[in-house]
């Protein structure tokens, strides 16, 4: 299929199982969607069954997390199953679950990539929407966050994980396509310092959360249900994170994302800077009259 039309779903297929935050029991639907719908959040479980755009502009909170709220209607954690579409290759598909946070699964993007290939994924009559960037776009934050997106032919990125104090400290860099998601990314699992276990408990966090779909590390050993999954796992989920979290600007992009210490904040932070950049860029091109009638010169008059 080629890579330069969009995609969509082609049938239905779900996932259940229990929510990281909220500790609730899901089931996940994704389904087909006409072309120019972007990714969609559906809450199958209230009146109305309403939807929430997966845009940066739905963003609500971004800790621990990533949430998009719609009024008073929200979905938490969308990041892994977004970018387990972007990553596969998915540009059009309607998210529908029966409560406000997709499942956990093992802690990576493995059980939404599963459900995608269940599914089987078709091409679409329509161009696909991609963003080259052409001059470097760069963010940096407070906290020590730092994300540069520079020009690249393709979708690449490049990640240094840095944990408090310095521990855990990982890079890796990826070429991002259908099989290198699947292969390099998709298996990474979520993580957390045990020091901030109890404190997230305190805030209503990571009630759903174990060792079954999270890795603890815990001084300078990693608590694990089974080995890592890759010597730099870390930095690989923060490229997933990255992937998710940065489709919230409405459009893939054609770049190089080199990022340091990144977040759910820092990456939505810069989602909304490309948001804006794609806005500007849209508005800088000026508007050509096509001409009509006897205006139109023939070809065989040229």
């Amino acid at each position: 299929m080629s890579a330069q039309k969009q995609q969509t779903l082609a049938a239905s297929a779900a996932v259940t199982g229990t929510s990281l935050h909220t500790g609730a029991q899901v089931t996940l639907t994704m389904t087909p969607a006409p072309v120019n719908t972007g990714i969609k959040f559906r809450r199958v479980d209230l009146p109305d069954k309403p939807f929430i755009d997966a845009h940066v502009s739905k963003v609500q909170t971004v800790e621990r997390a990533t949430t998009l709220a719609e009024g008073s209607v929200k979905v938490h954690t969308v990041e892994h199953v977004i970018s387990a579409l972007v990553g596969m290759g998915v540009d059009n598909a309607i998210i529908e679950m029966d409560a406000n946070e997709p499942p956990i699964g093992d802690g990576s993007a493995r059980p939404f990539v599963d459900c995608i290939k269940k599914a089987g994924i078709v091409e679409q009559e329509a161009g696909r929407r991609v963003f080259e960037i052409r001059e470097p776009i760069h963010l940096e934050t407070k906290g020590g966050s730092i994300l540069t997106i520079v020009p690249d032919k393709g979708f690449r990125v490049s990640c240094t994980q840095v944990g408090p104090n310095g521990r855990m400290t990982q890079y890796f860099s990826t070429e991002v396509t259908p099989e290198t998601y699947e292969r390099e990314i998709a298996h990474a699992r979520t993580f957390v310092f045990y020091e901030d276990v109890q404190p997230l408990l305190e805030k209503g966090l990571i009630k759903g959360g174990s060792l079954e779909n999270a890795v603890v590390v815990k001084g300078d050993s990693v608590m694990s249900k089974e080995a890592m999954r890759y010597p730099e796992e870390f930095a690989r989920h923060k490229i997933l994170d990255i992937i998710g979290d940065l489709m919230l600007s409405g459009k893939r992009i054609m770049g190089h994302v080199i990022a340091v210490k990144p977040g759910h904040g820092p990456n939505t932070q810069m989602a909304e800077k490309l948001a804006k950049t794609f806005a500007q860029t849209l508005a800088a091109v000026p508007v050509v009259t096509i001409p009509t009638g006897e205006s139109v010169m023939s070809n065989l008059e040229v």
